[in-house]
């Protein structure tokens, strides 16, 4: 895909959590972004048992030029950016990366409601991250966004930022004062500082 130019290269980018961490509300918000900025988008969000912490995951696919409607998924390989509220979700989805795909992922981990064997402990998700070739960034969203707004639910702000900043390198610009007022007016329980 590197030998495309910018006019019809498709940018893929994942929005993955868990349930309550506003990755609908997120991809939403950027998804209006992208269209008020002069982008084509097309998203889709997914959601498995997020009332009960379950995995959910928005995948946004974005042109330069109006999209062919797109088939469902993003292809293996073709993961162009990736921001993950946990890193047990990021996992799930690292196999769409490629070498050229950069992840933002959450630092600490959720636990996970299965049996663990002390023969055959869970390797940790930093560690099976870290270990391949993709450019990670480890950033503690929660803890950040508890000091920065005295709630950790603001993570999605914070990860949305990293959204904006991470589109930069395919030459997709939205303005961080639009983003701003679209998240503000789209999440009506936002902390404003």
């Amino acid at each position: 895909m590197a030998n495309l130019n910018r006019e019809t290269k498709v940018s893929n980018l994942i929005i993955a959590g868990i349930g309550g961490q506003g990755i609908n509300s997120l991809a939403k918000v950027l998804a209006n972004a992208l269209l008020e900025s002069g982008y084509h988008c097309q998203f889709t969000v997914h959601k498995g048992g997020a009332q009960s912490l379950g995995c959910v995951f928005a995948e946004i696919r974005i042109g330069h030029k109006k999209l062919a409607i797109l088939g469902q998924g993003i292809p293996q390989g073709q993961l162009d950016f990736l921001i993950a509220l946990e890193p047990w979700e990021a996992l799930r989805h690292i196999r769409l990366a490629n070498p050229d795909t950069i992840a933002w992922v959450e630092e600490k981990p959720q636990a996970l409601f299965v049996e663990r064997s002390n023969e055959r402990p869970i390797e940790s998700p930093q560690n099976q991250l870290s270990a391949l070739p993709v450019s990670m960034h480890w950033r503690s969203y929660q803890d950040e966004a508890k000091e920065k707004f005295g709630t950790h639910k603001m993570a999605n702000y914070l990860a949305g930022k990293d959204c904006l900043m991470a589109l930069k390198k395919d030459k997709i610009s939205i303005e961080p004062k639009l983003f701003d007022k679209l998240f503000y007016s789209t999440i009506k329980k936002a902390v404003v500082l």
